[in-house]
C-alpha cells in the first residue's frame, strides 16, 4: 500500500502485510486465521508482543513471520494494523501509531468502542484511518496458547463507524474481517457498548458475582449447573476491569436494571406465586434457546 496524501483515499488499497499489536487470544488467533486463509495471497503477518516469551512462542509455532516488541516498528512494516491490547490502551496505540506511520489503516478487537472511538476522534489522522471492530468471539481462556486460526468463523463481528474515516477505509477493513471468517455488523460506538453491556459485559459480572458467592465448604459439590453458569468468571480480572472501566455507566444502567428484575424474582419466591415463576423459566429458556447455537463469548 502506497503511502496516501493527508487527504487518503484507500478505495483501491489492498493489504499485503498485516501486523497484530497484542498476541493474546485473539490477536494470536487473528494472525492463525490471516495465515490459514491467505492461500495463494501470501499476505504476511508481523506480531508483536511485549514478553520474549509470547514473541518466541509465536515464532517458533508459525503464527507469525516476524515479531517485534515495538508496536510502531511493526506498524511501519504493514498496510493493516491491528490492536488486540486490554481497551484502555487501544486508543493510545491507535493515535501513536497513526502520527509516527501516516501509511496504515488501523482496526481492534475492543469489546467497547463509544470511548475509544471519541478518544481517537480527537486526533484528525488518526480517526481518518481507524475502524474500531469488535469480533464478539472468544473463551475465558486467554494468552496465544490458546488461539484458533477457527474462532471467528460464523460469530458476529461489529464494524463501529465513527464517520470520520477515509473513503475506501471502512470497505476494506469491512473485507479483512470477513477473510477471517466472521459474519459483519454495523452499529454506532454508543449502541454497541449498550448492547454489549446487557449482553456480554453485565453476564460476566453476574457471573463473577454466583462464583463469589459460593461457600469454600461446597466447592467439592458443586455440579455443571455451577460450573456453566460460572464459566465465563475464569476470564482475566485485570481485562475486565479495564472493560467495566470503559463502559461504566451502560454497565451501571443494566445493573441497576437486573437489580429490578431481582427484586420481583425475589417477591415471586417468597410469594409462593408459581404461575409466574413458571413464566420466567419459560421466558428464559425460550430465549436461550433462540440464541446461537455457536459460543459467542467475549
Amino acid at each position: 500500500m502506497n503511502t496516501p496524501a493527508p487527504h487518503a483515499d484507500f478505495s483501491d488499497a489492498s493489504i499485503g502485510t498485516i501486523a497484530v499489536v497484542g498476541l493474546g487470544l485473539l490477536g494470536g488467533s487473528v494472525a492463525k486465521a490471516v495465515r490459514e486463509n491467505a492461500g495463494d495471497a501470501g499476505i504476511r503477518v508481523i506480531g508483536c508482543a511485549r514478553r520474549e516469551e509470547t514473541r518466541q512462542n509465536a515464532i517458533e509455532n508459525r503464527v507469525v513471520d516476524s515479531v517485534t516488541a515495538d508496536p510502531v516498528d511493526a506498524a511501519s512494516q504493514a498496510d493493516l494494523v491491528l490492536i488486540a491490547t486490554p481497551v484502555d490502551r487501544i486508543a493510545d496505540y491507535v493515535i501513536e501509531i497513526a502520527k509516527q506511520c501516516p501509511g496504515v489503516l488501523i482496526t481492534d478487537v475492543g469489546s467497547t468502542k463509544f470511548q475509544i472511538v471519541e478518544a481517537v476522534n480527537r486526533v484528525p489522522e488518526a480517526a481518518a484511518r481507524f475502524v474500531a471492530a469488535h469480533p464478539i468471539a472468544g473463551s475465558e481462556k486467554t494468552g496465544l496458547d490458546h488461539a484458533c486460526g477457527k474462532l471467528f468463523r460464523d460469530k458476529p463481528i461489529v464494524i463501529t463507524e465513527s464517520g470520520h474515516e477515509a473513503p475506501g477505509a471502512v470497505d476494506i477493513v469491512t473485507r479483512f474481517w470477513e477473510s477471517t471468517g466472521g459474519r459483519i455488523v454495523h452499529l454506532s460506538p454508543r449502541r454497541h457498548d449498550d448492547l454489549l453491556a446487557i449482553s456480554s459485559h453485565m453476564p460476566h459480572l453476574m457471573s463473577s458475582l454466583v462464583a463469589n458467592q459460593l461457600p469454600a465448604e461446597a466447592i467439592p459439590m458443586v455440579g455443571t449447573g455451577w460450573l456453566d453458569t460460572t464459566r465465563i468468571a475464569a476470564g482475566d480480572e485485570g481485562m475486565w476491569t479495564a472493560i467495566v472501566s470503559e463502559n461504566r455507566e451502560a454497565i451501571l444502567d443494566t445493573l441497576e436494571q437486573t437489580a429490578v428484575r431481582l427484586a420481583d424474582l425475589i417477591h415471586i419466591v417468597r410469594t409462593g406465586d408459581d404461575a409466574s415463576l413458571t413464566k420466567f423459566l419459560r421466558d428464559a429458556r425460550e430465549k436461550r434457546e433462540s440464541a446461537p447455537s455457536t459460543r459467542t463469548d467475549t
